[in-house]
């Protein structure tokens, strides 16, 4: 069957959409890029900003009851940092302007600076406690603004009048409202010479010129928050009808041409706060999550089949960091490899020159994972890498008939097993993270040289157990020498090794 990519869907490239949702029964952060709502966790979730080249997201517990702020920051590996902040107070948003993370307070009414990870006052409005509802925050033109439900006087005062059209969104950096008249808005963004904003009350996505008068409203139905611009579509948050017990949230597709609604994609919570486009590389990250650690994870995994006596501590305190589907996926990684797969992983690396005999050092090297699936150091299969030196007779030929271990062997190929028997195997070291497909990442690998003089194929190449050694690998000739015979620094030759599975 084929799925039909909806015309915003093609228009995202490689990037993907992320939504953050609450509510009474909870919440998290869902990926819609397929069409349909995916969910990564069950965190509920406010405010979700790309910036910094990370995604920052905003917990929010259900309902109301939001004290202190806590902030998450992923990258494309997982979780990065986690912050709790105790001077913000009931968090709304988050964005990312002038090298540093901002966030809105709506009890204090408050825009936050961190700096150095303590926050500091930007910008404040209002007297009571959450007076003037502030919430959205975003980046215009180079300087920041928020929006606001209206400048009152008394706690919560803009759920109790009658008016609705008292909100705006106002220029922080230059101290003036850009845009007012609006009925309980959130999430102001400007595209070229238009601003479009979720007037809440209105239940619709309202677009505005620079001046601030209104041009279209597109009748969403419902109370909107949250919203993307992708191409020449909007997406929009909707939250569920209060009193329909049975009704969700949806993610409104706007053509901004027409300004008609021409797609609803359900969501399986009751509110939606913010609706993010980050590069498809960050939304792997804040799926994984705290899945960081492969091993950790994997461990989650298999703790939940053993047997009652053989777990450390009893069910009332275990802690789970993981969701259950990263962890399986995780430990999926030490199942054997494809070996069609397995060829497509690549090593790099500078080598050669000349080194003493029972020299110990390390060369760094890179590797690449050319294949489908994750890569990484996970039992009871782990993927690791290692160098071995074949002895060569004559230097720079093919590996010797006798070698500095073992007698005469048959005259054999590079990769047979009599050239194996010769090999000196150094340690192997593990991947220093899950690489993703299309990853990289830099391994220092240790070299002991072997204790008898002459010339060696050094090799350094990625290994499996039962797999064995796998992939495109590094290669060059190098001499051994007495330590008297070295008479400066070791020269570099720069060999990529071209030959591939098995190795």
């Amino acid at each position: 069957m084929v799925r039909t990519v909806a015309p915003w869907q093609a228009a995202l490239g490689d990037d993907h959409v992320l939504v953050s949702g609450f509510g009474k029964w909870g919440g998290g952060v869902y990926d819609v890029t397929r069409g349909r709502a995916e969910a990564l966790d069950d965190l509920p979730t406010s405010g979700l900003a790309a910036g910094g080249g990370v995604v920052w997201r905003v917990l929010r517990a259900p309902g109301e009851q939001t004290g202190t702020c806590e902030l998450l920051a992923y990258d494309d590996r997982g979780v990065r940092t986690y912050q709790r902040l105790d001077e913000v107070r009931d968090p709304h948003d988050v964005c990312w302007f002038d090298s540093a993370v901002h966030l809105s307070s709506s009890w204090d009414d408050a825009v936050w600076r961190l700096v150095a990870g303590t926050p500091e006052l930007a910008w404040q409005g209002g007297g009571a406690p959450d007076a003037w509802h502030v919430n959205s925050l975003t980046v215009a033109d180079g300087r920041l603004h928020v929006c606001a439900f209206g400048r009152f006087g008394r706690h919560k005062a803009w759920k109790r009048g009658e008016r609705r059209d008292t909100g705006f969104v106002h220029d922080v950096v230059a101290g003036r409202d850009v845009l007012s008249g609006l009925a309980q808005p959130h999430t102001p963004r400007l595209a070229g010479d238009r601003w479009y904003v979720c007037e809440s009350a209105r239940g619709a996505l309202t677009e505005l010129d620079t001046a601030g008068t209104v041009r279209r409203r597109a009748p969403v139905q419902r109370f909107t928050r949250g919203l993307a611009l992708v191409g020449r579509w909007a997406l929009v948050g909707g939250n569920a009808h209060r009193d329909h017990d049975g009704d969700r949230a949806e993610v409104v597709v706007v053509d901004l041409d027409r300004f008609e609604v021409v797609q609803r994609l359900a969501m399986p919570c009751l509110e939606i706060y913010d609706i993010a486009v980050v590069p498809g590389a960050l939304a792997r990250g804040v799926a994984a999550g705290f899945g960081t650690n492969p091993a950790r994870a994997v461990e989650q995994h298999r703790s939940g089949g053993r047997p009652h006596d053989l777990h450390p501590a009893p069910g009332h305190v275990s802690v789970r960091l993981v969701t259950p589907a990263v962890a399986g996926r995780l430990a999926r990684m030490g199942r054997p490899l494809d070996p069609d797969e397995a060829r497509r992983c690549e090593v790099r690396a500078q080598l050669g020159g000349r080194v003493p005999v029972g020299d110990v050092r390390t060369v760094r090297v890179e590797v690449a994972n050319r294949s489908s699936g994750p890569l990484g150091s996970v039992l009871p299969r782990p993927v690791k890498l290692g160098a071995r030196w074949f002895p060569l007779d004559p230097p720079g030929g093919e590996p010797a008939l006798t070698g500095p271990v073992g007698r005469a062997r048959p005259t054999g190929d590079a990769g047979s097993a009599e050239a194996e028997a010769e090999a000196v195997a150094n340690p192997l070291v593990p991947l220093p993270r899950v690489l993703q497909p299309g990853q990289r990442a830099m391994v220092e690998v240790p070299l002991e040289v072997p204790d008898v003089p002459g010339a060696y194929r050094l090799r350094v190449a990625l290994r499996q157990p039962g797999l064995g050694w796998f992939g495109v690998r590094a290669e060059a000739v190098v001499e051994v020498c007495g330590p008297r015979l070295l008479p400066g620094p070791p020269a570099s030759v720069a060999v990529t090794g071209a030959a591939r599975a098995p190795v």
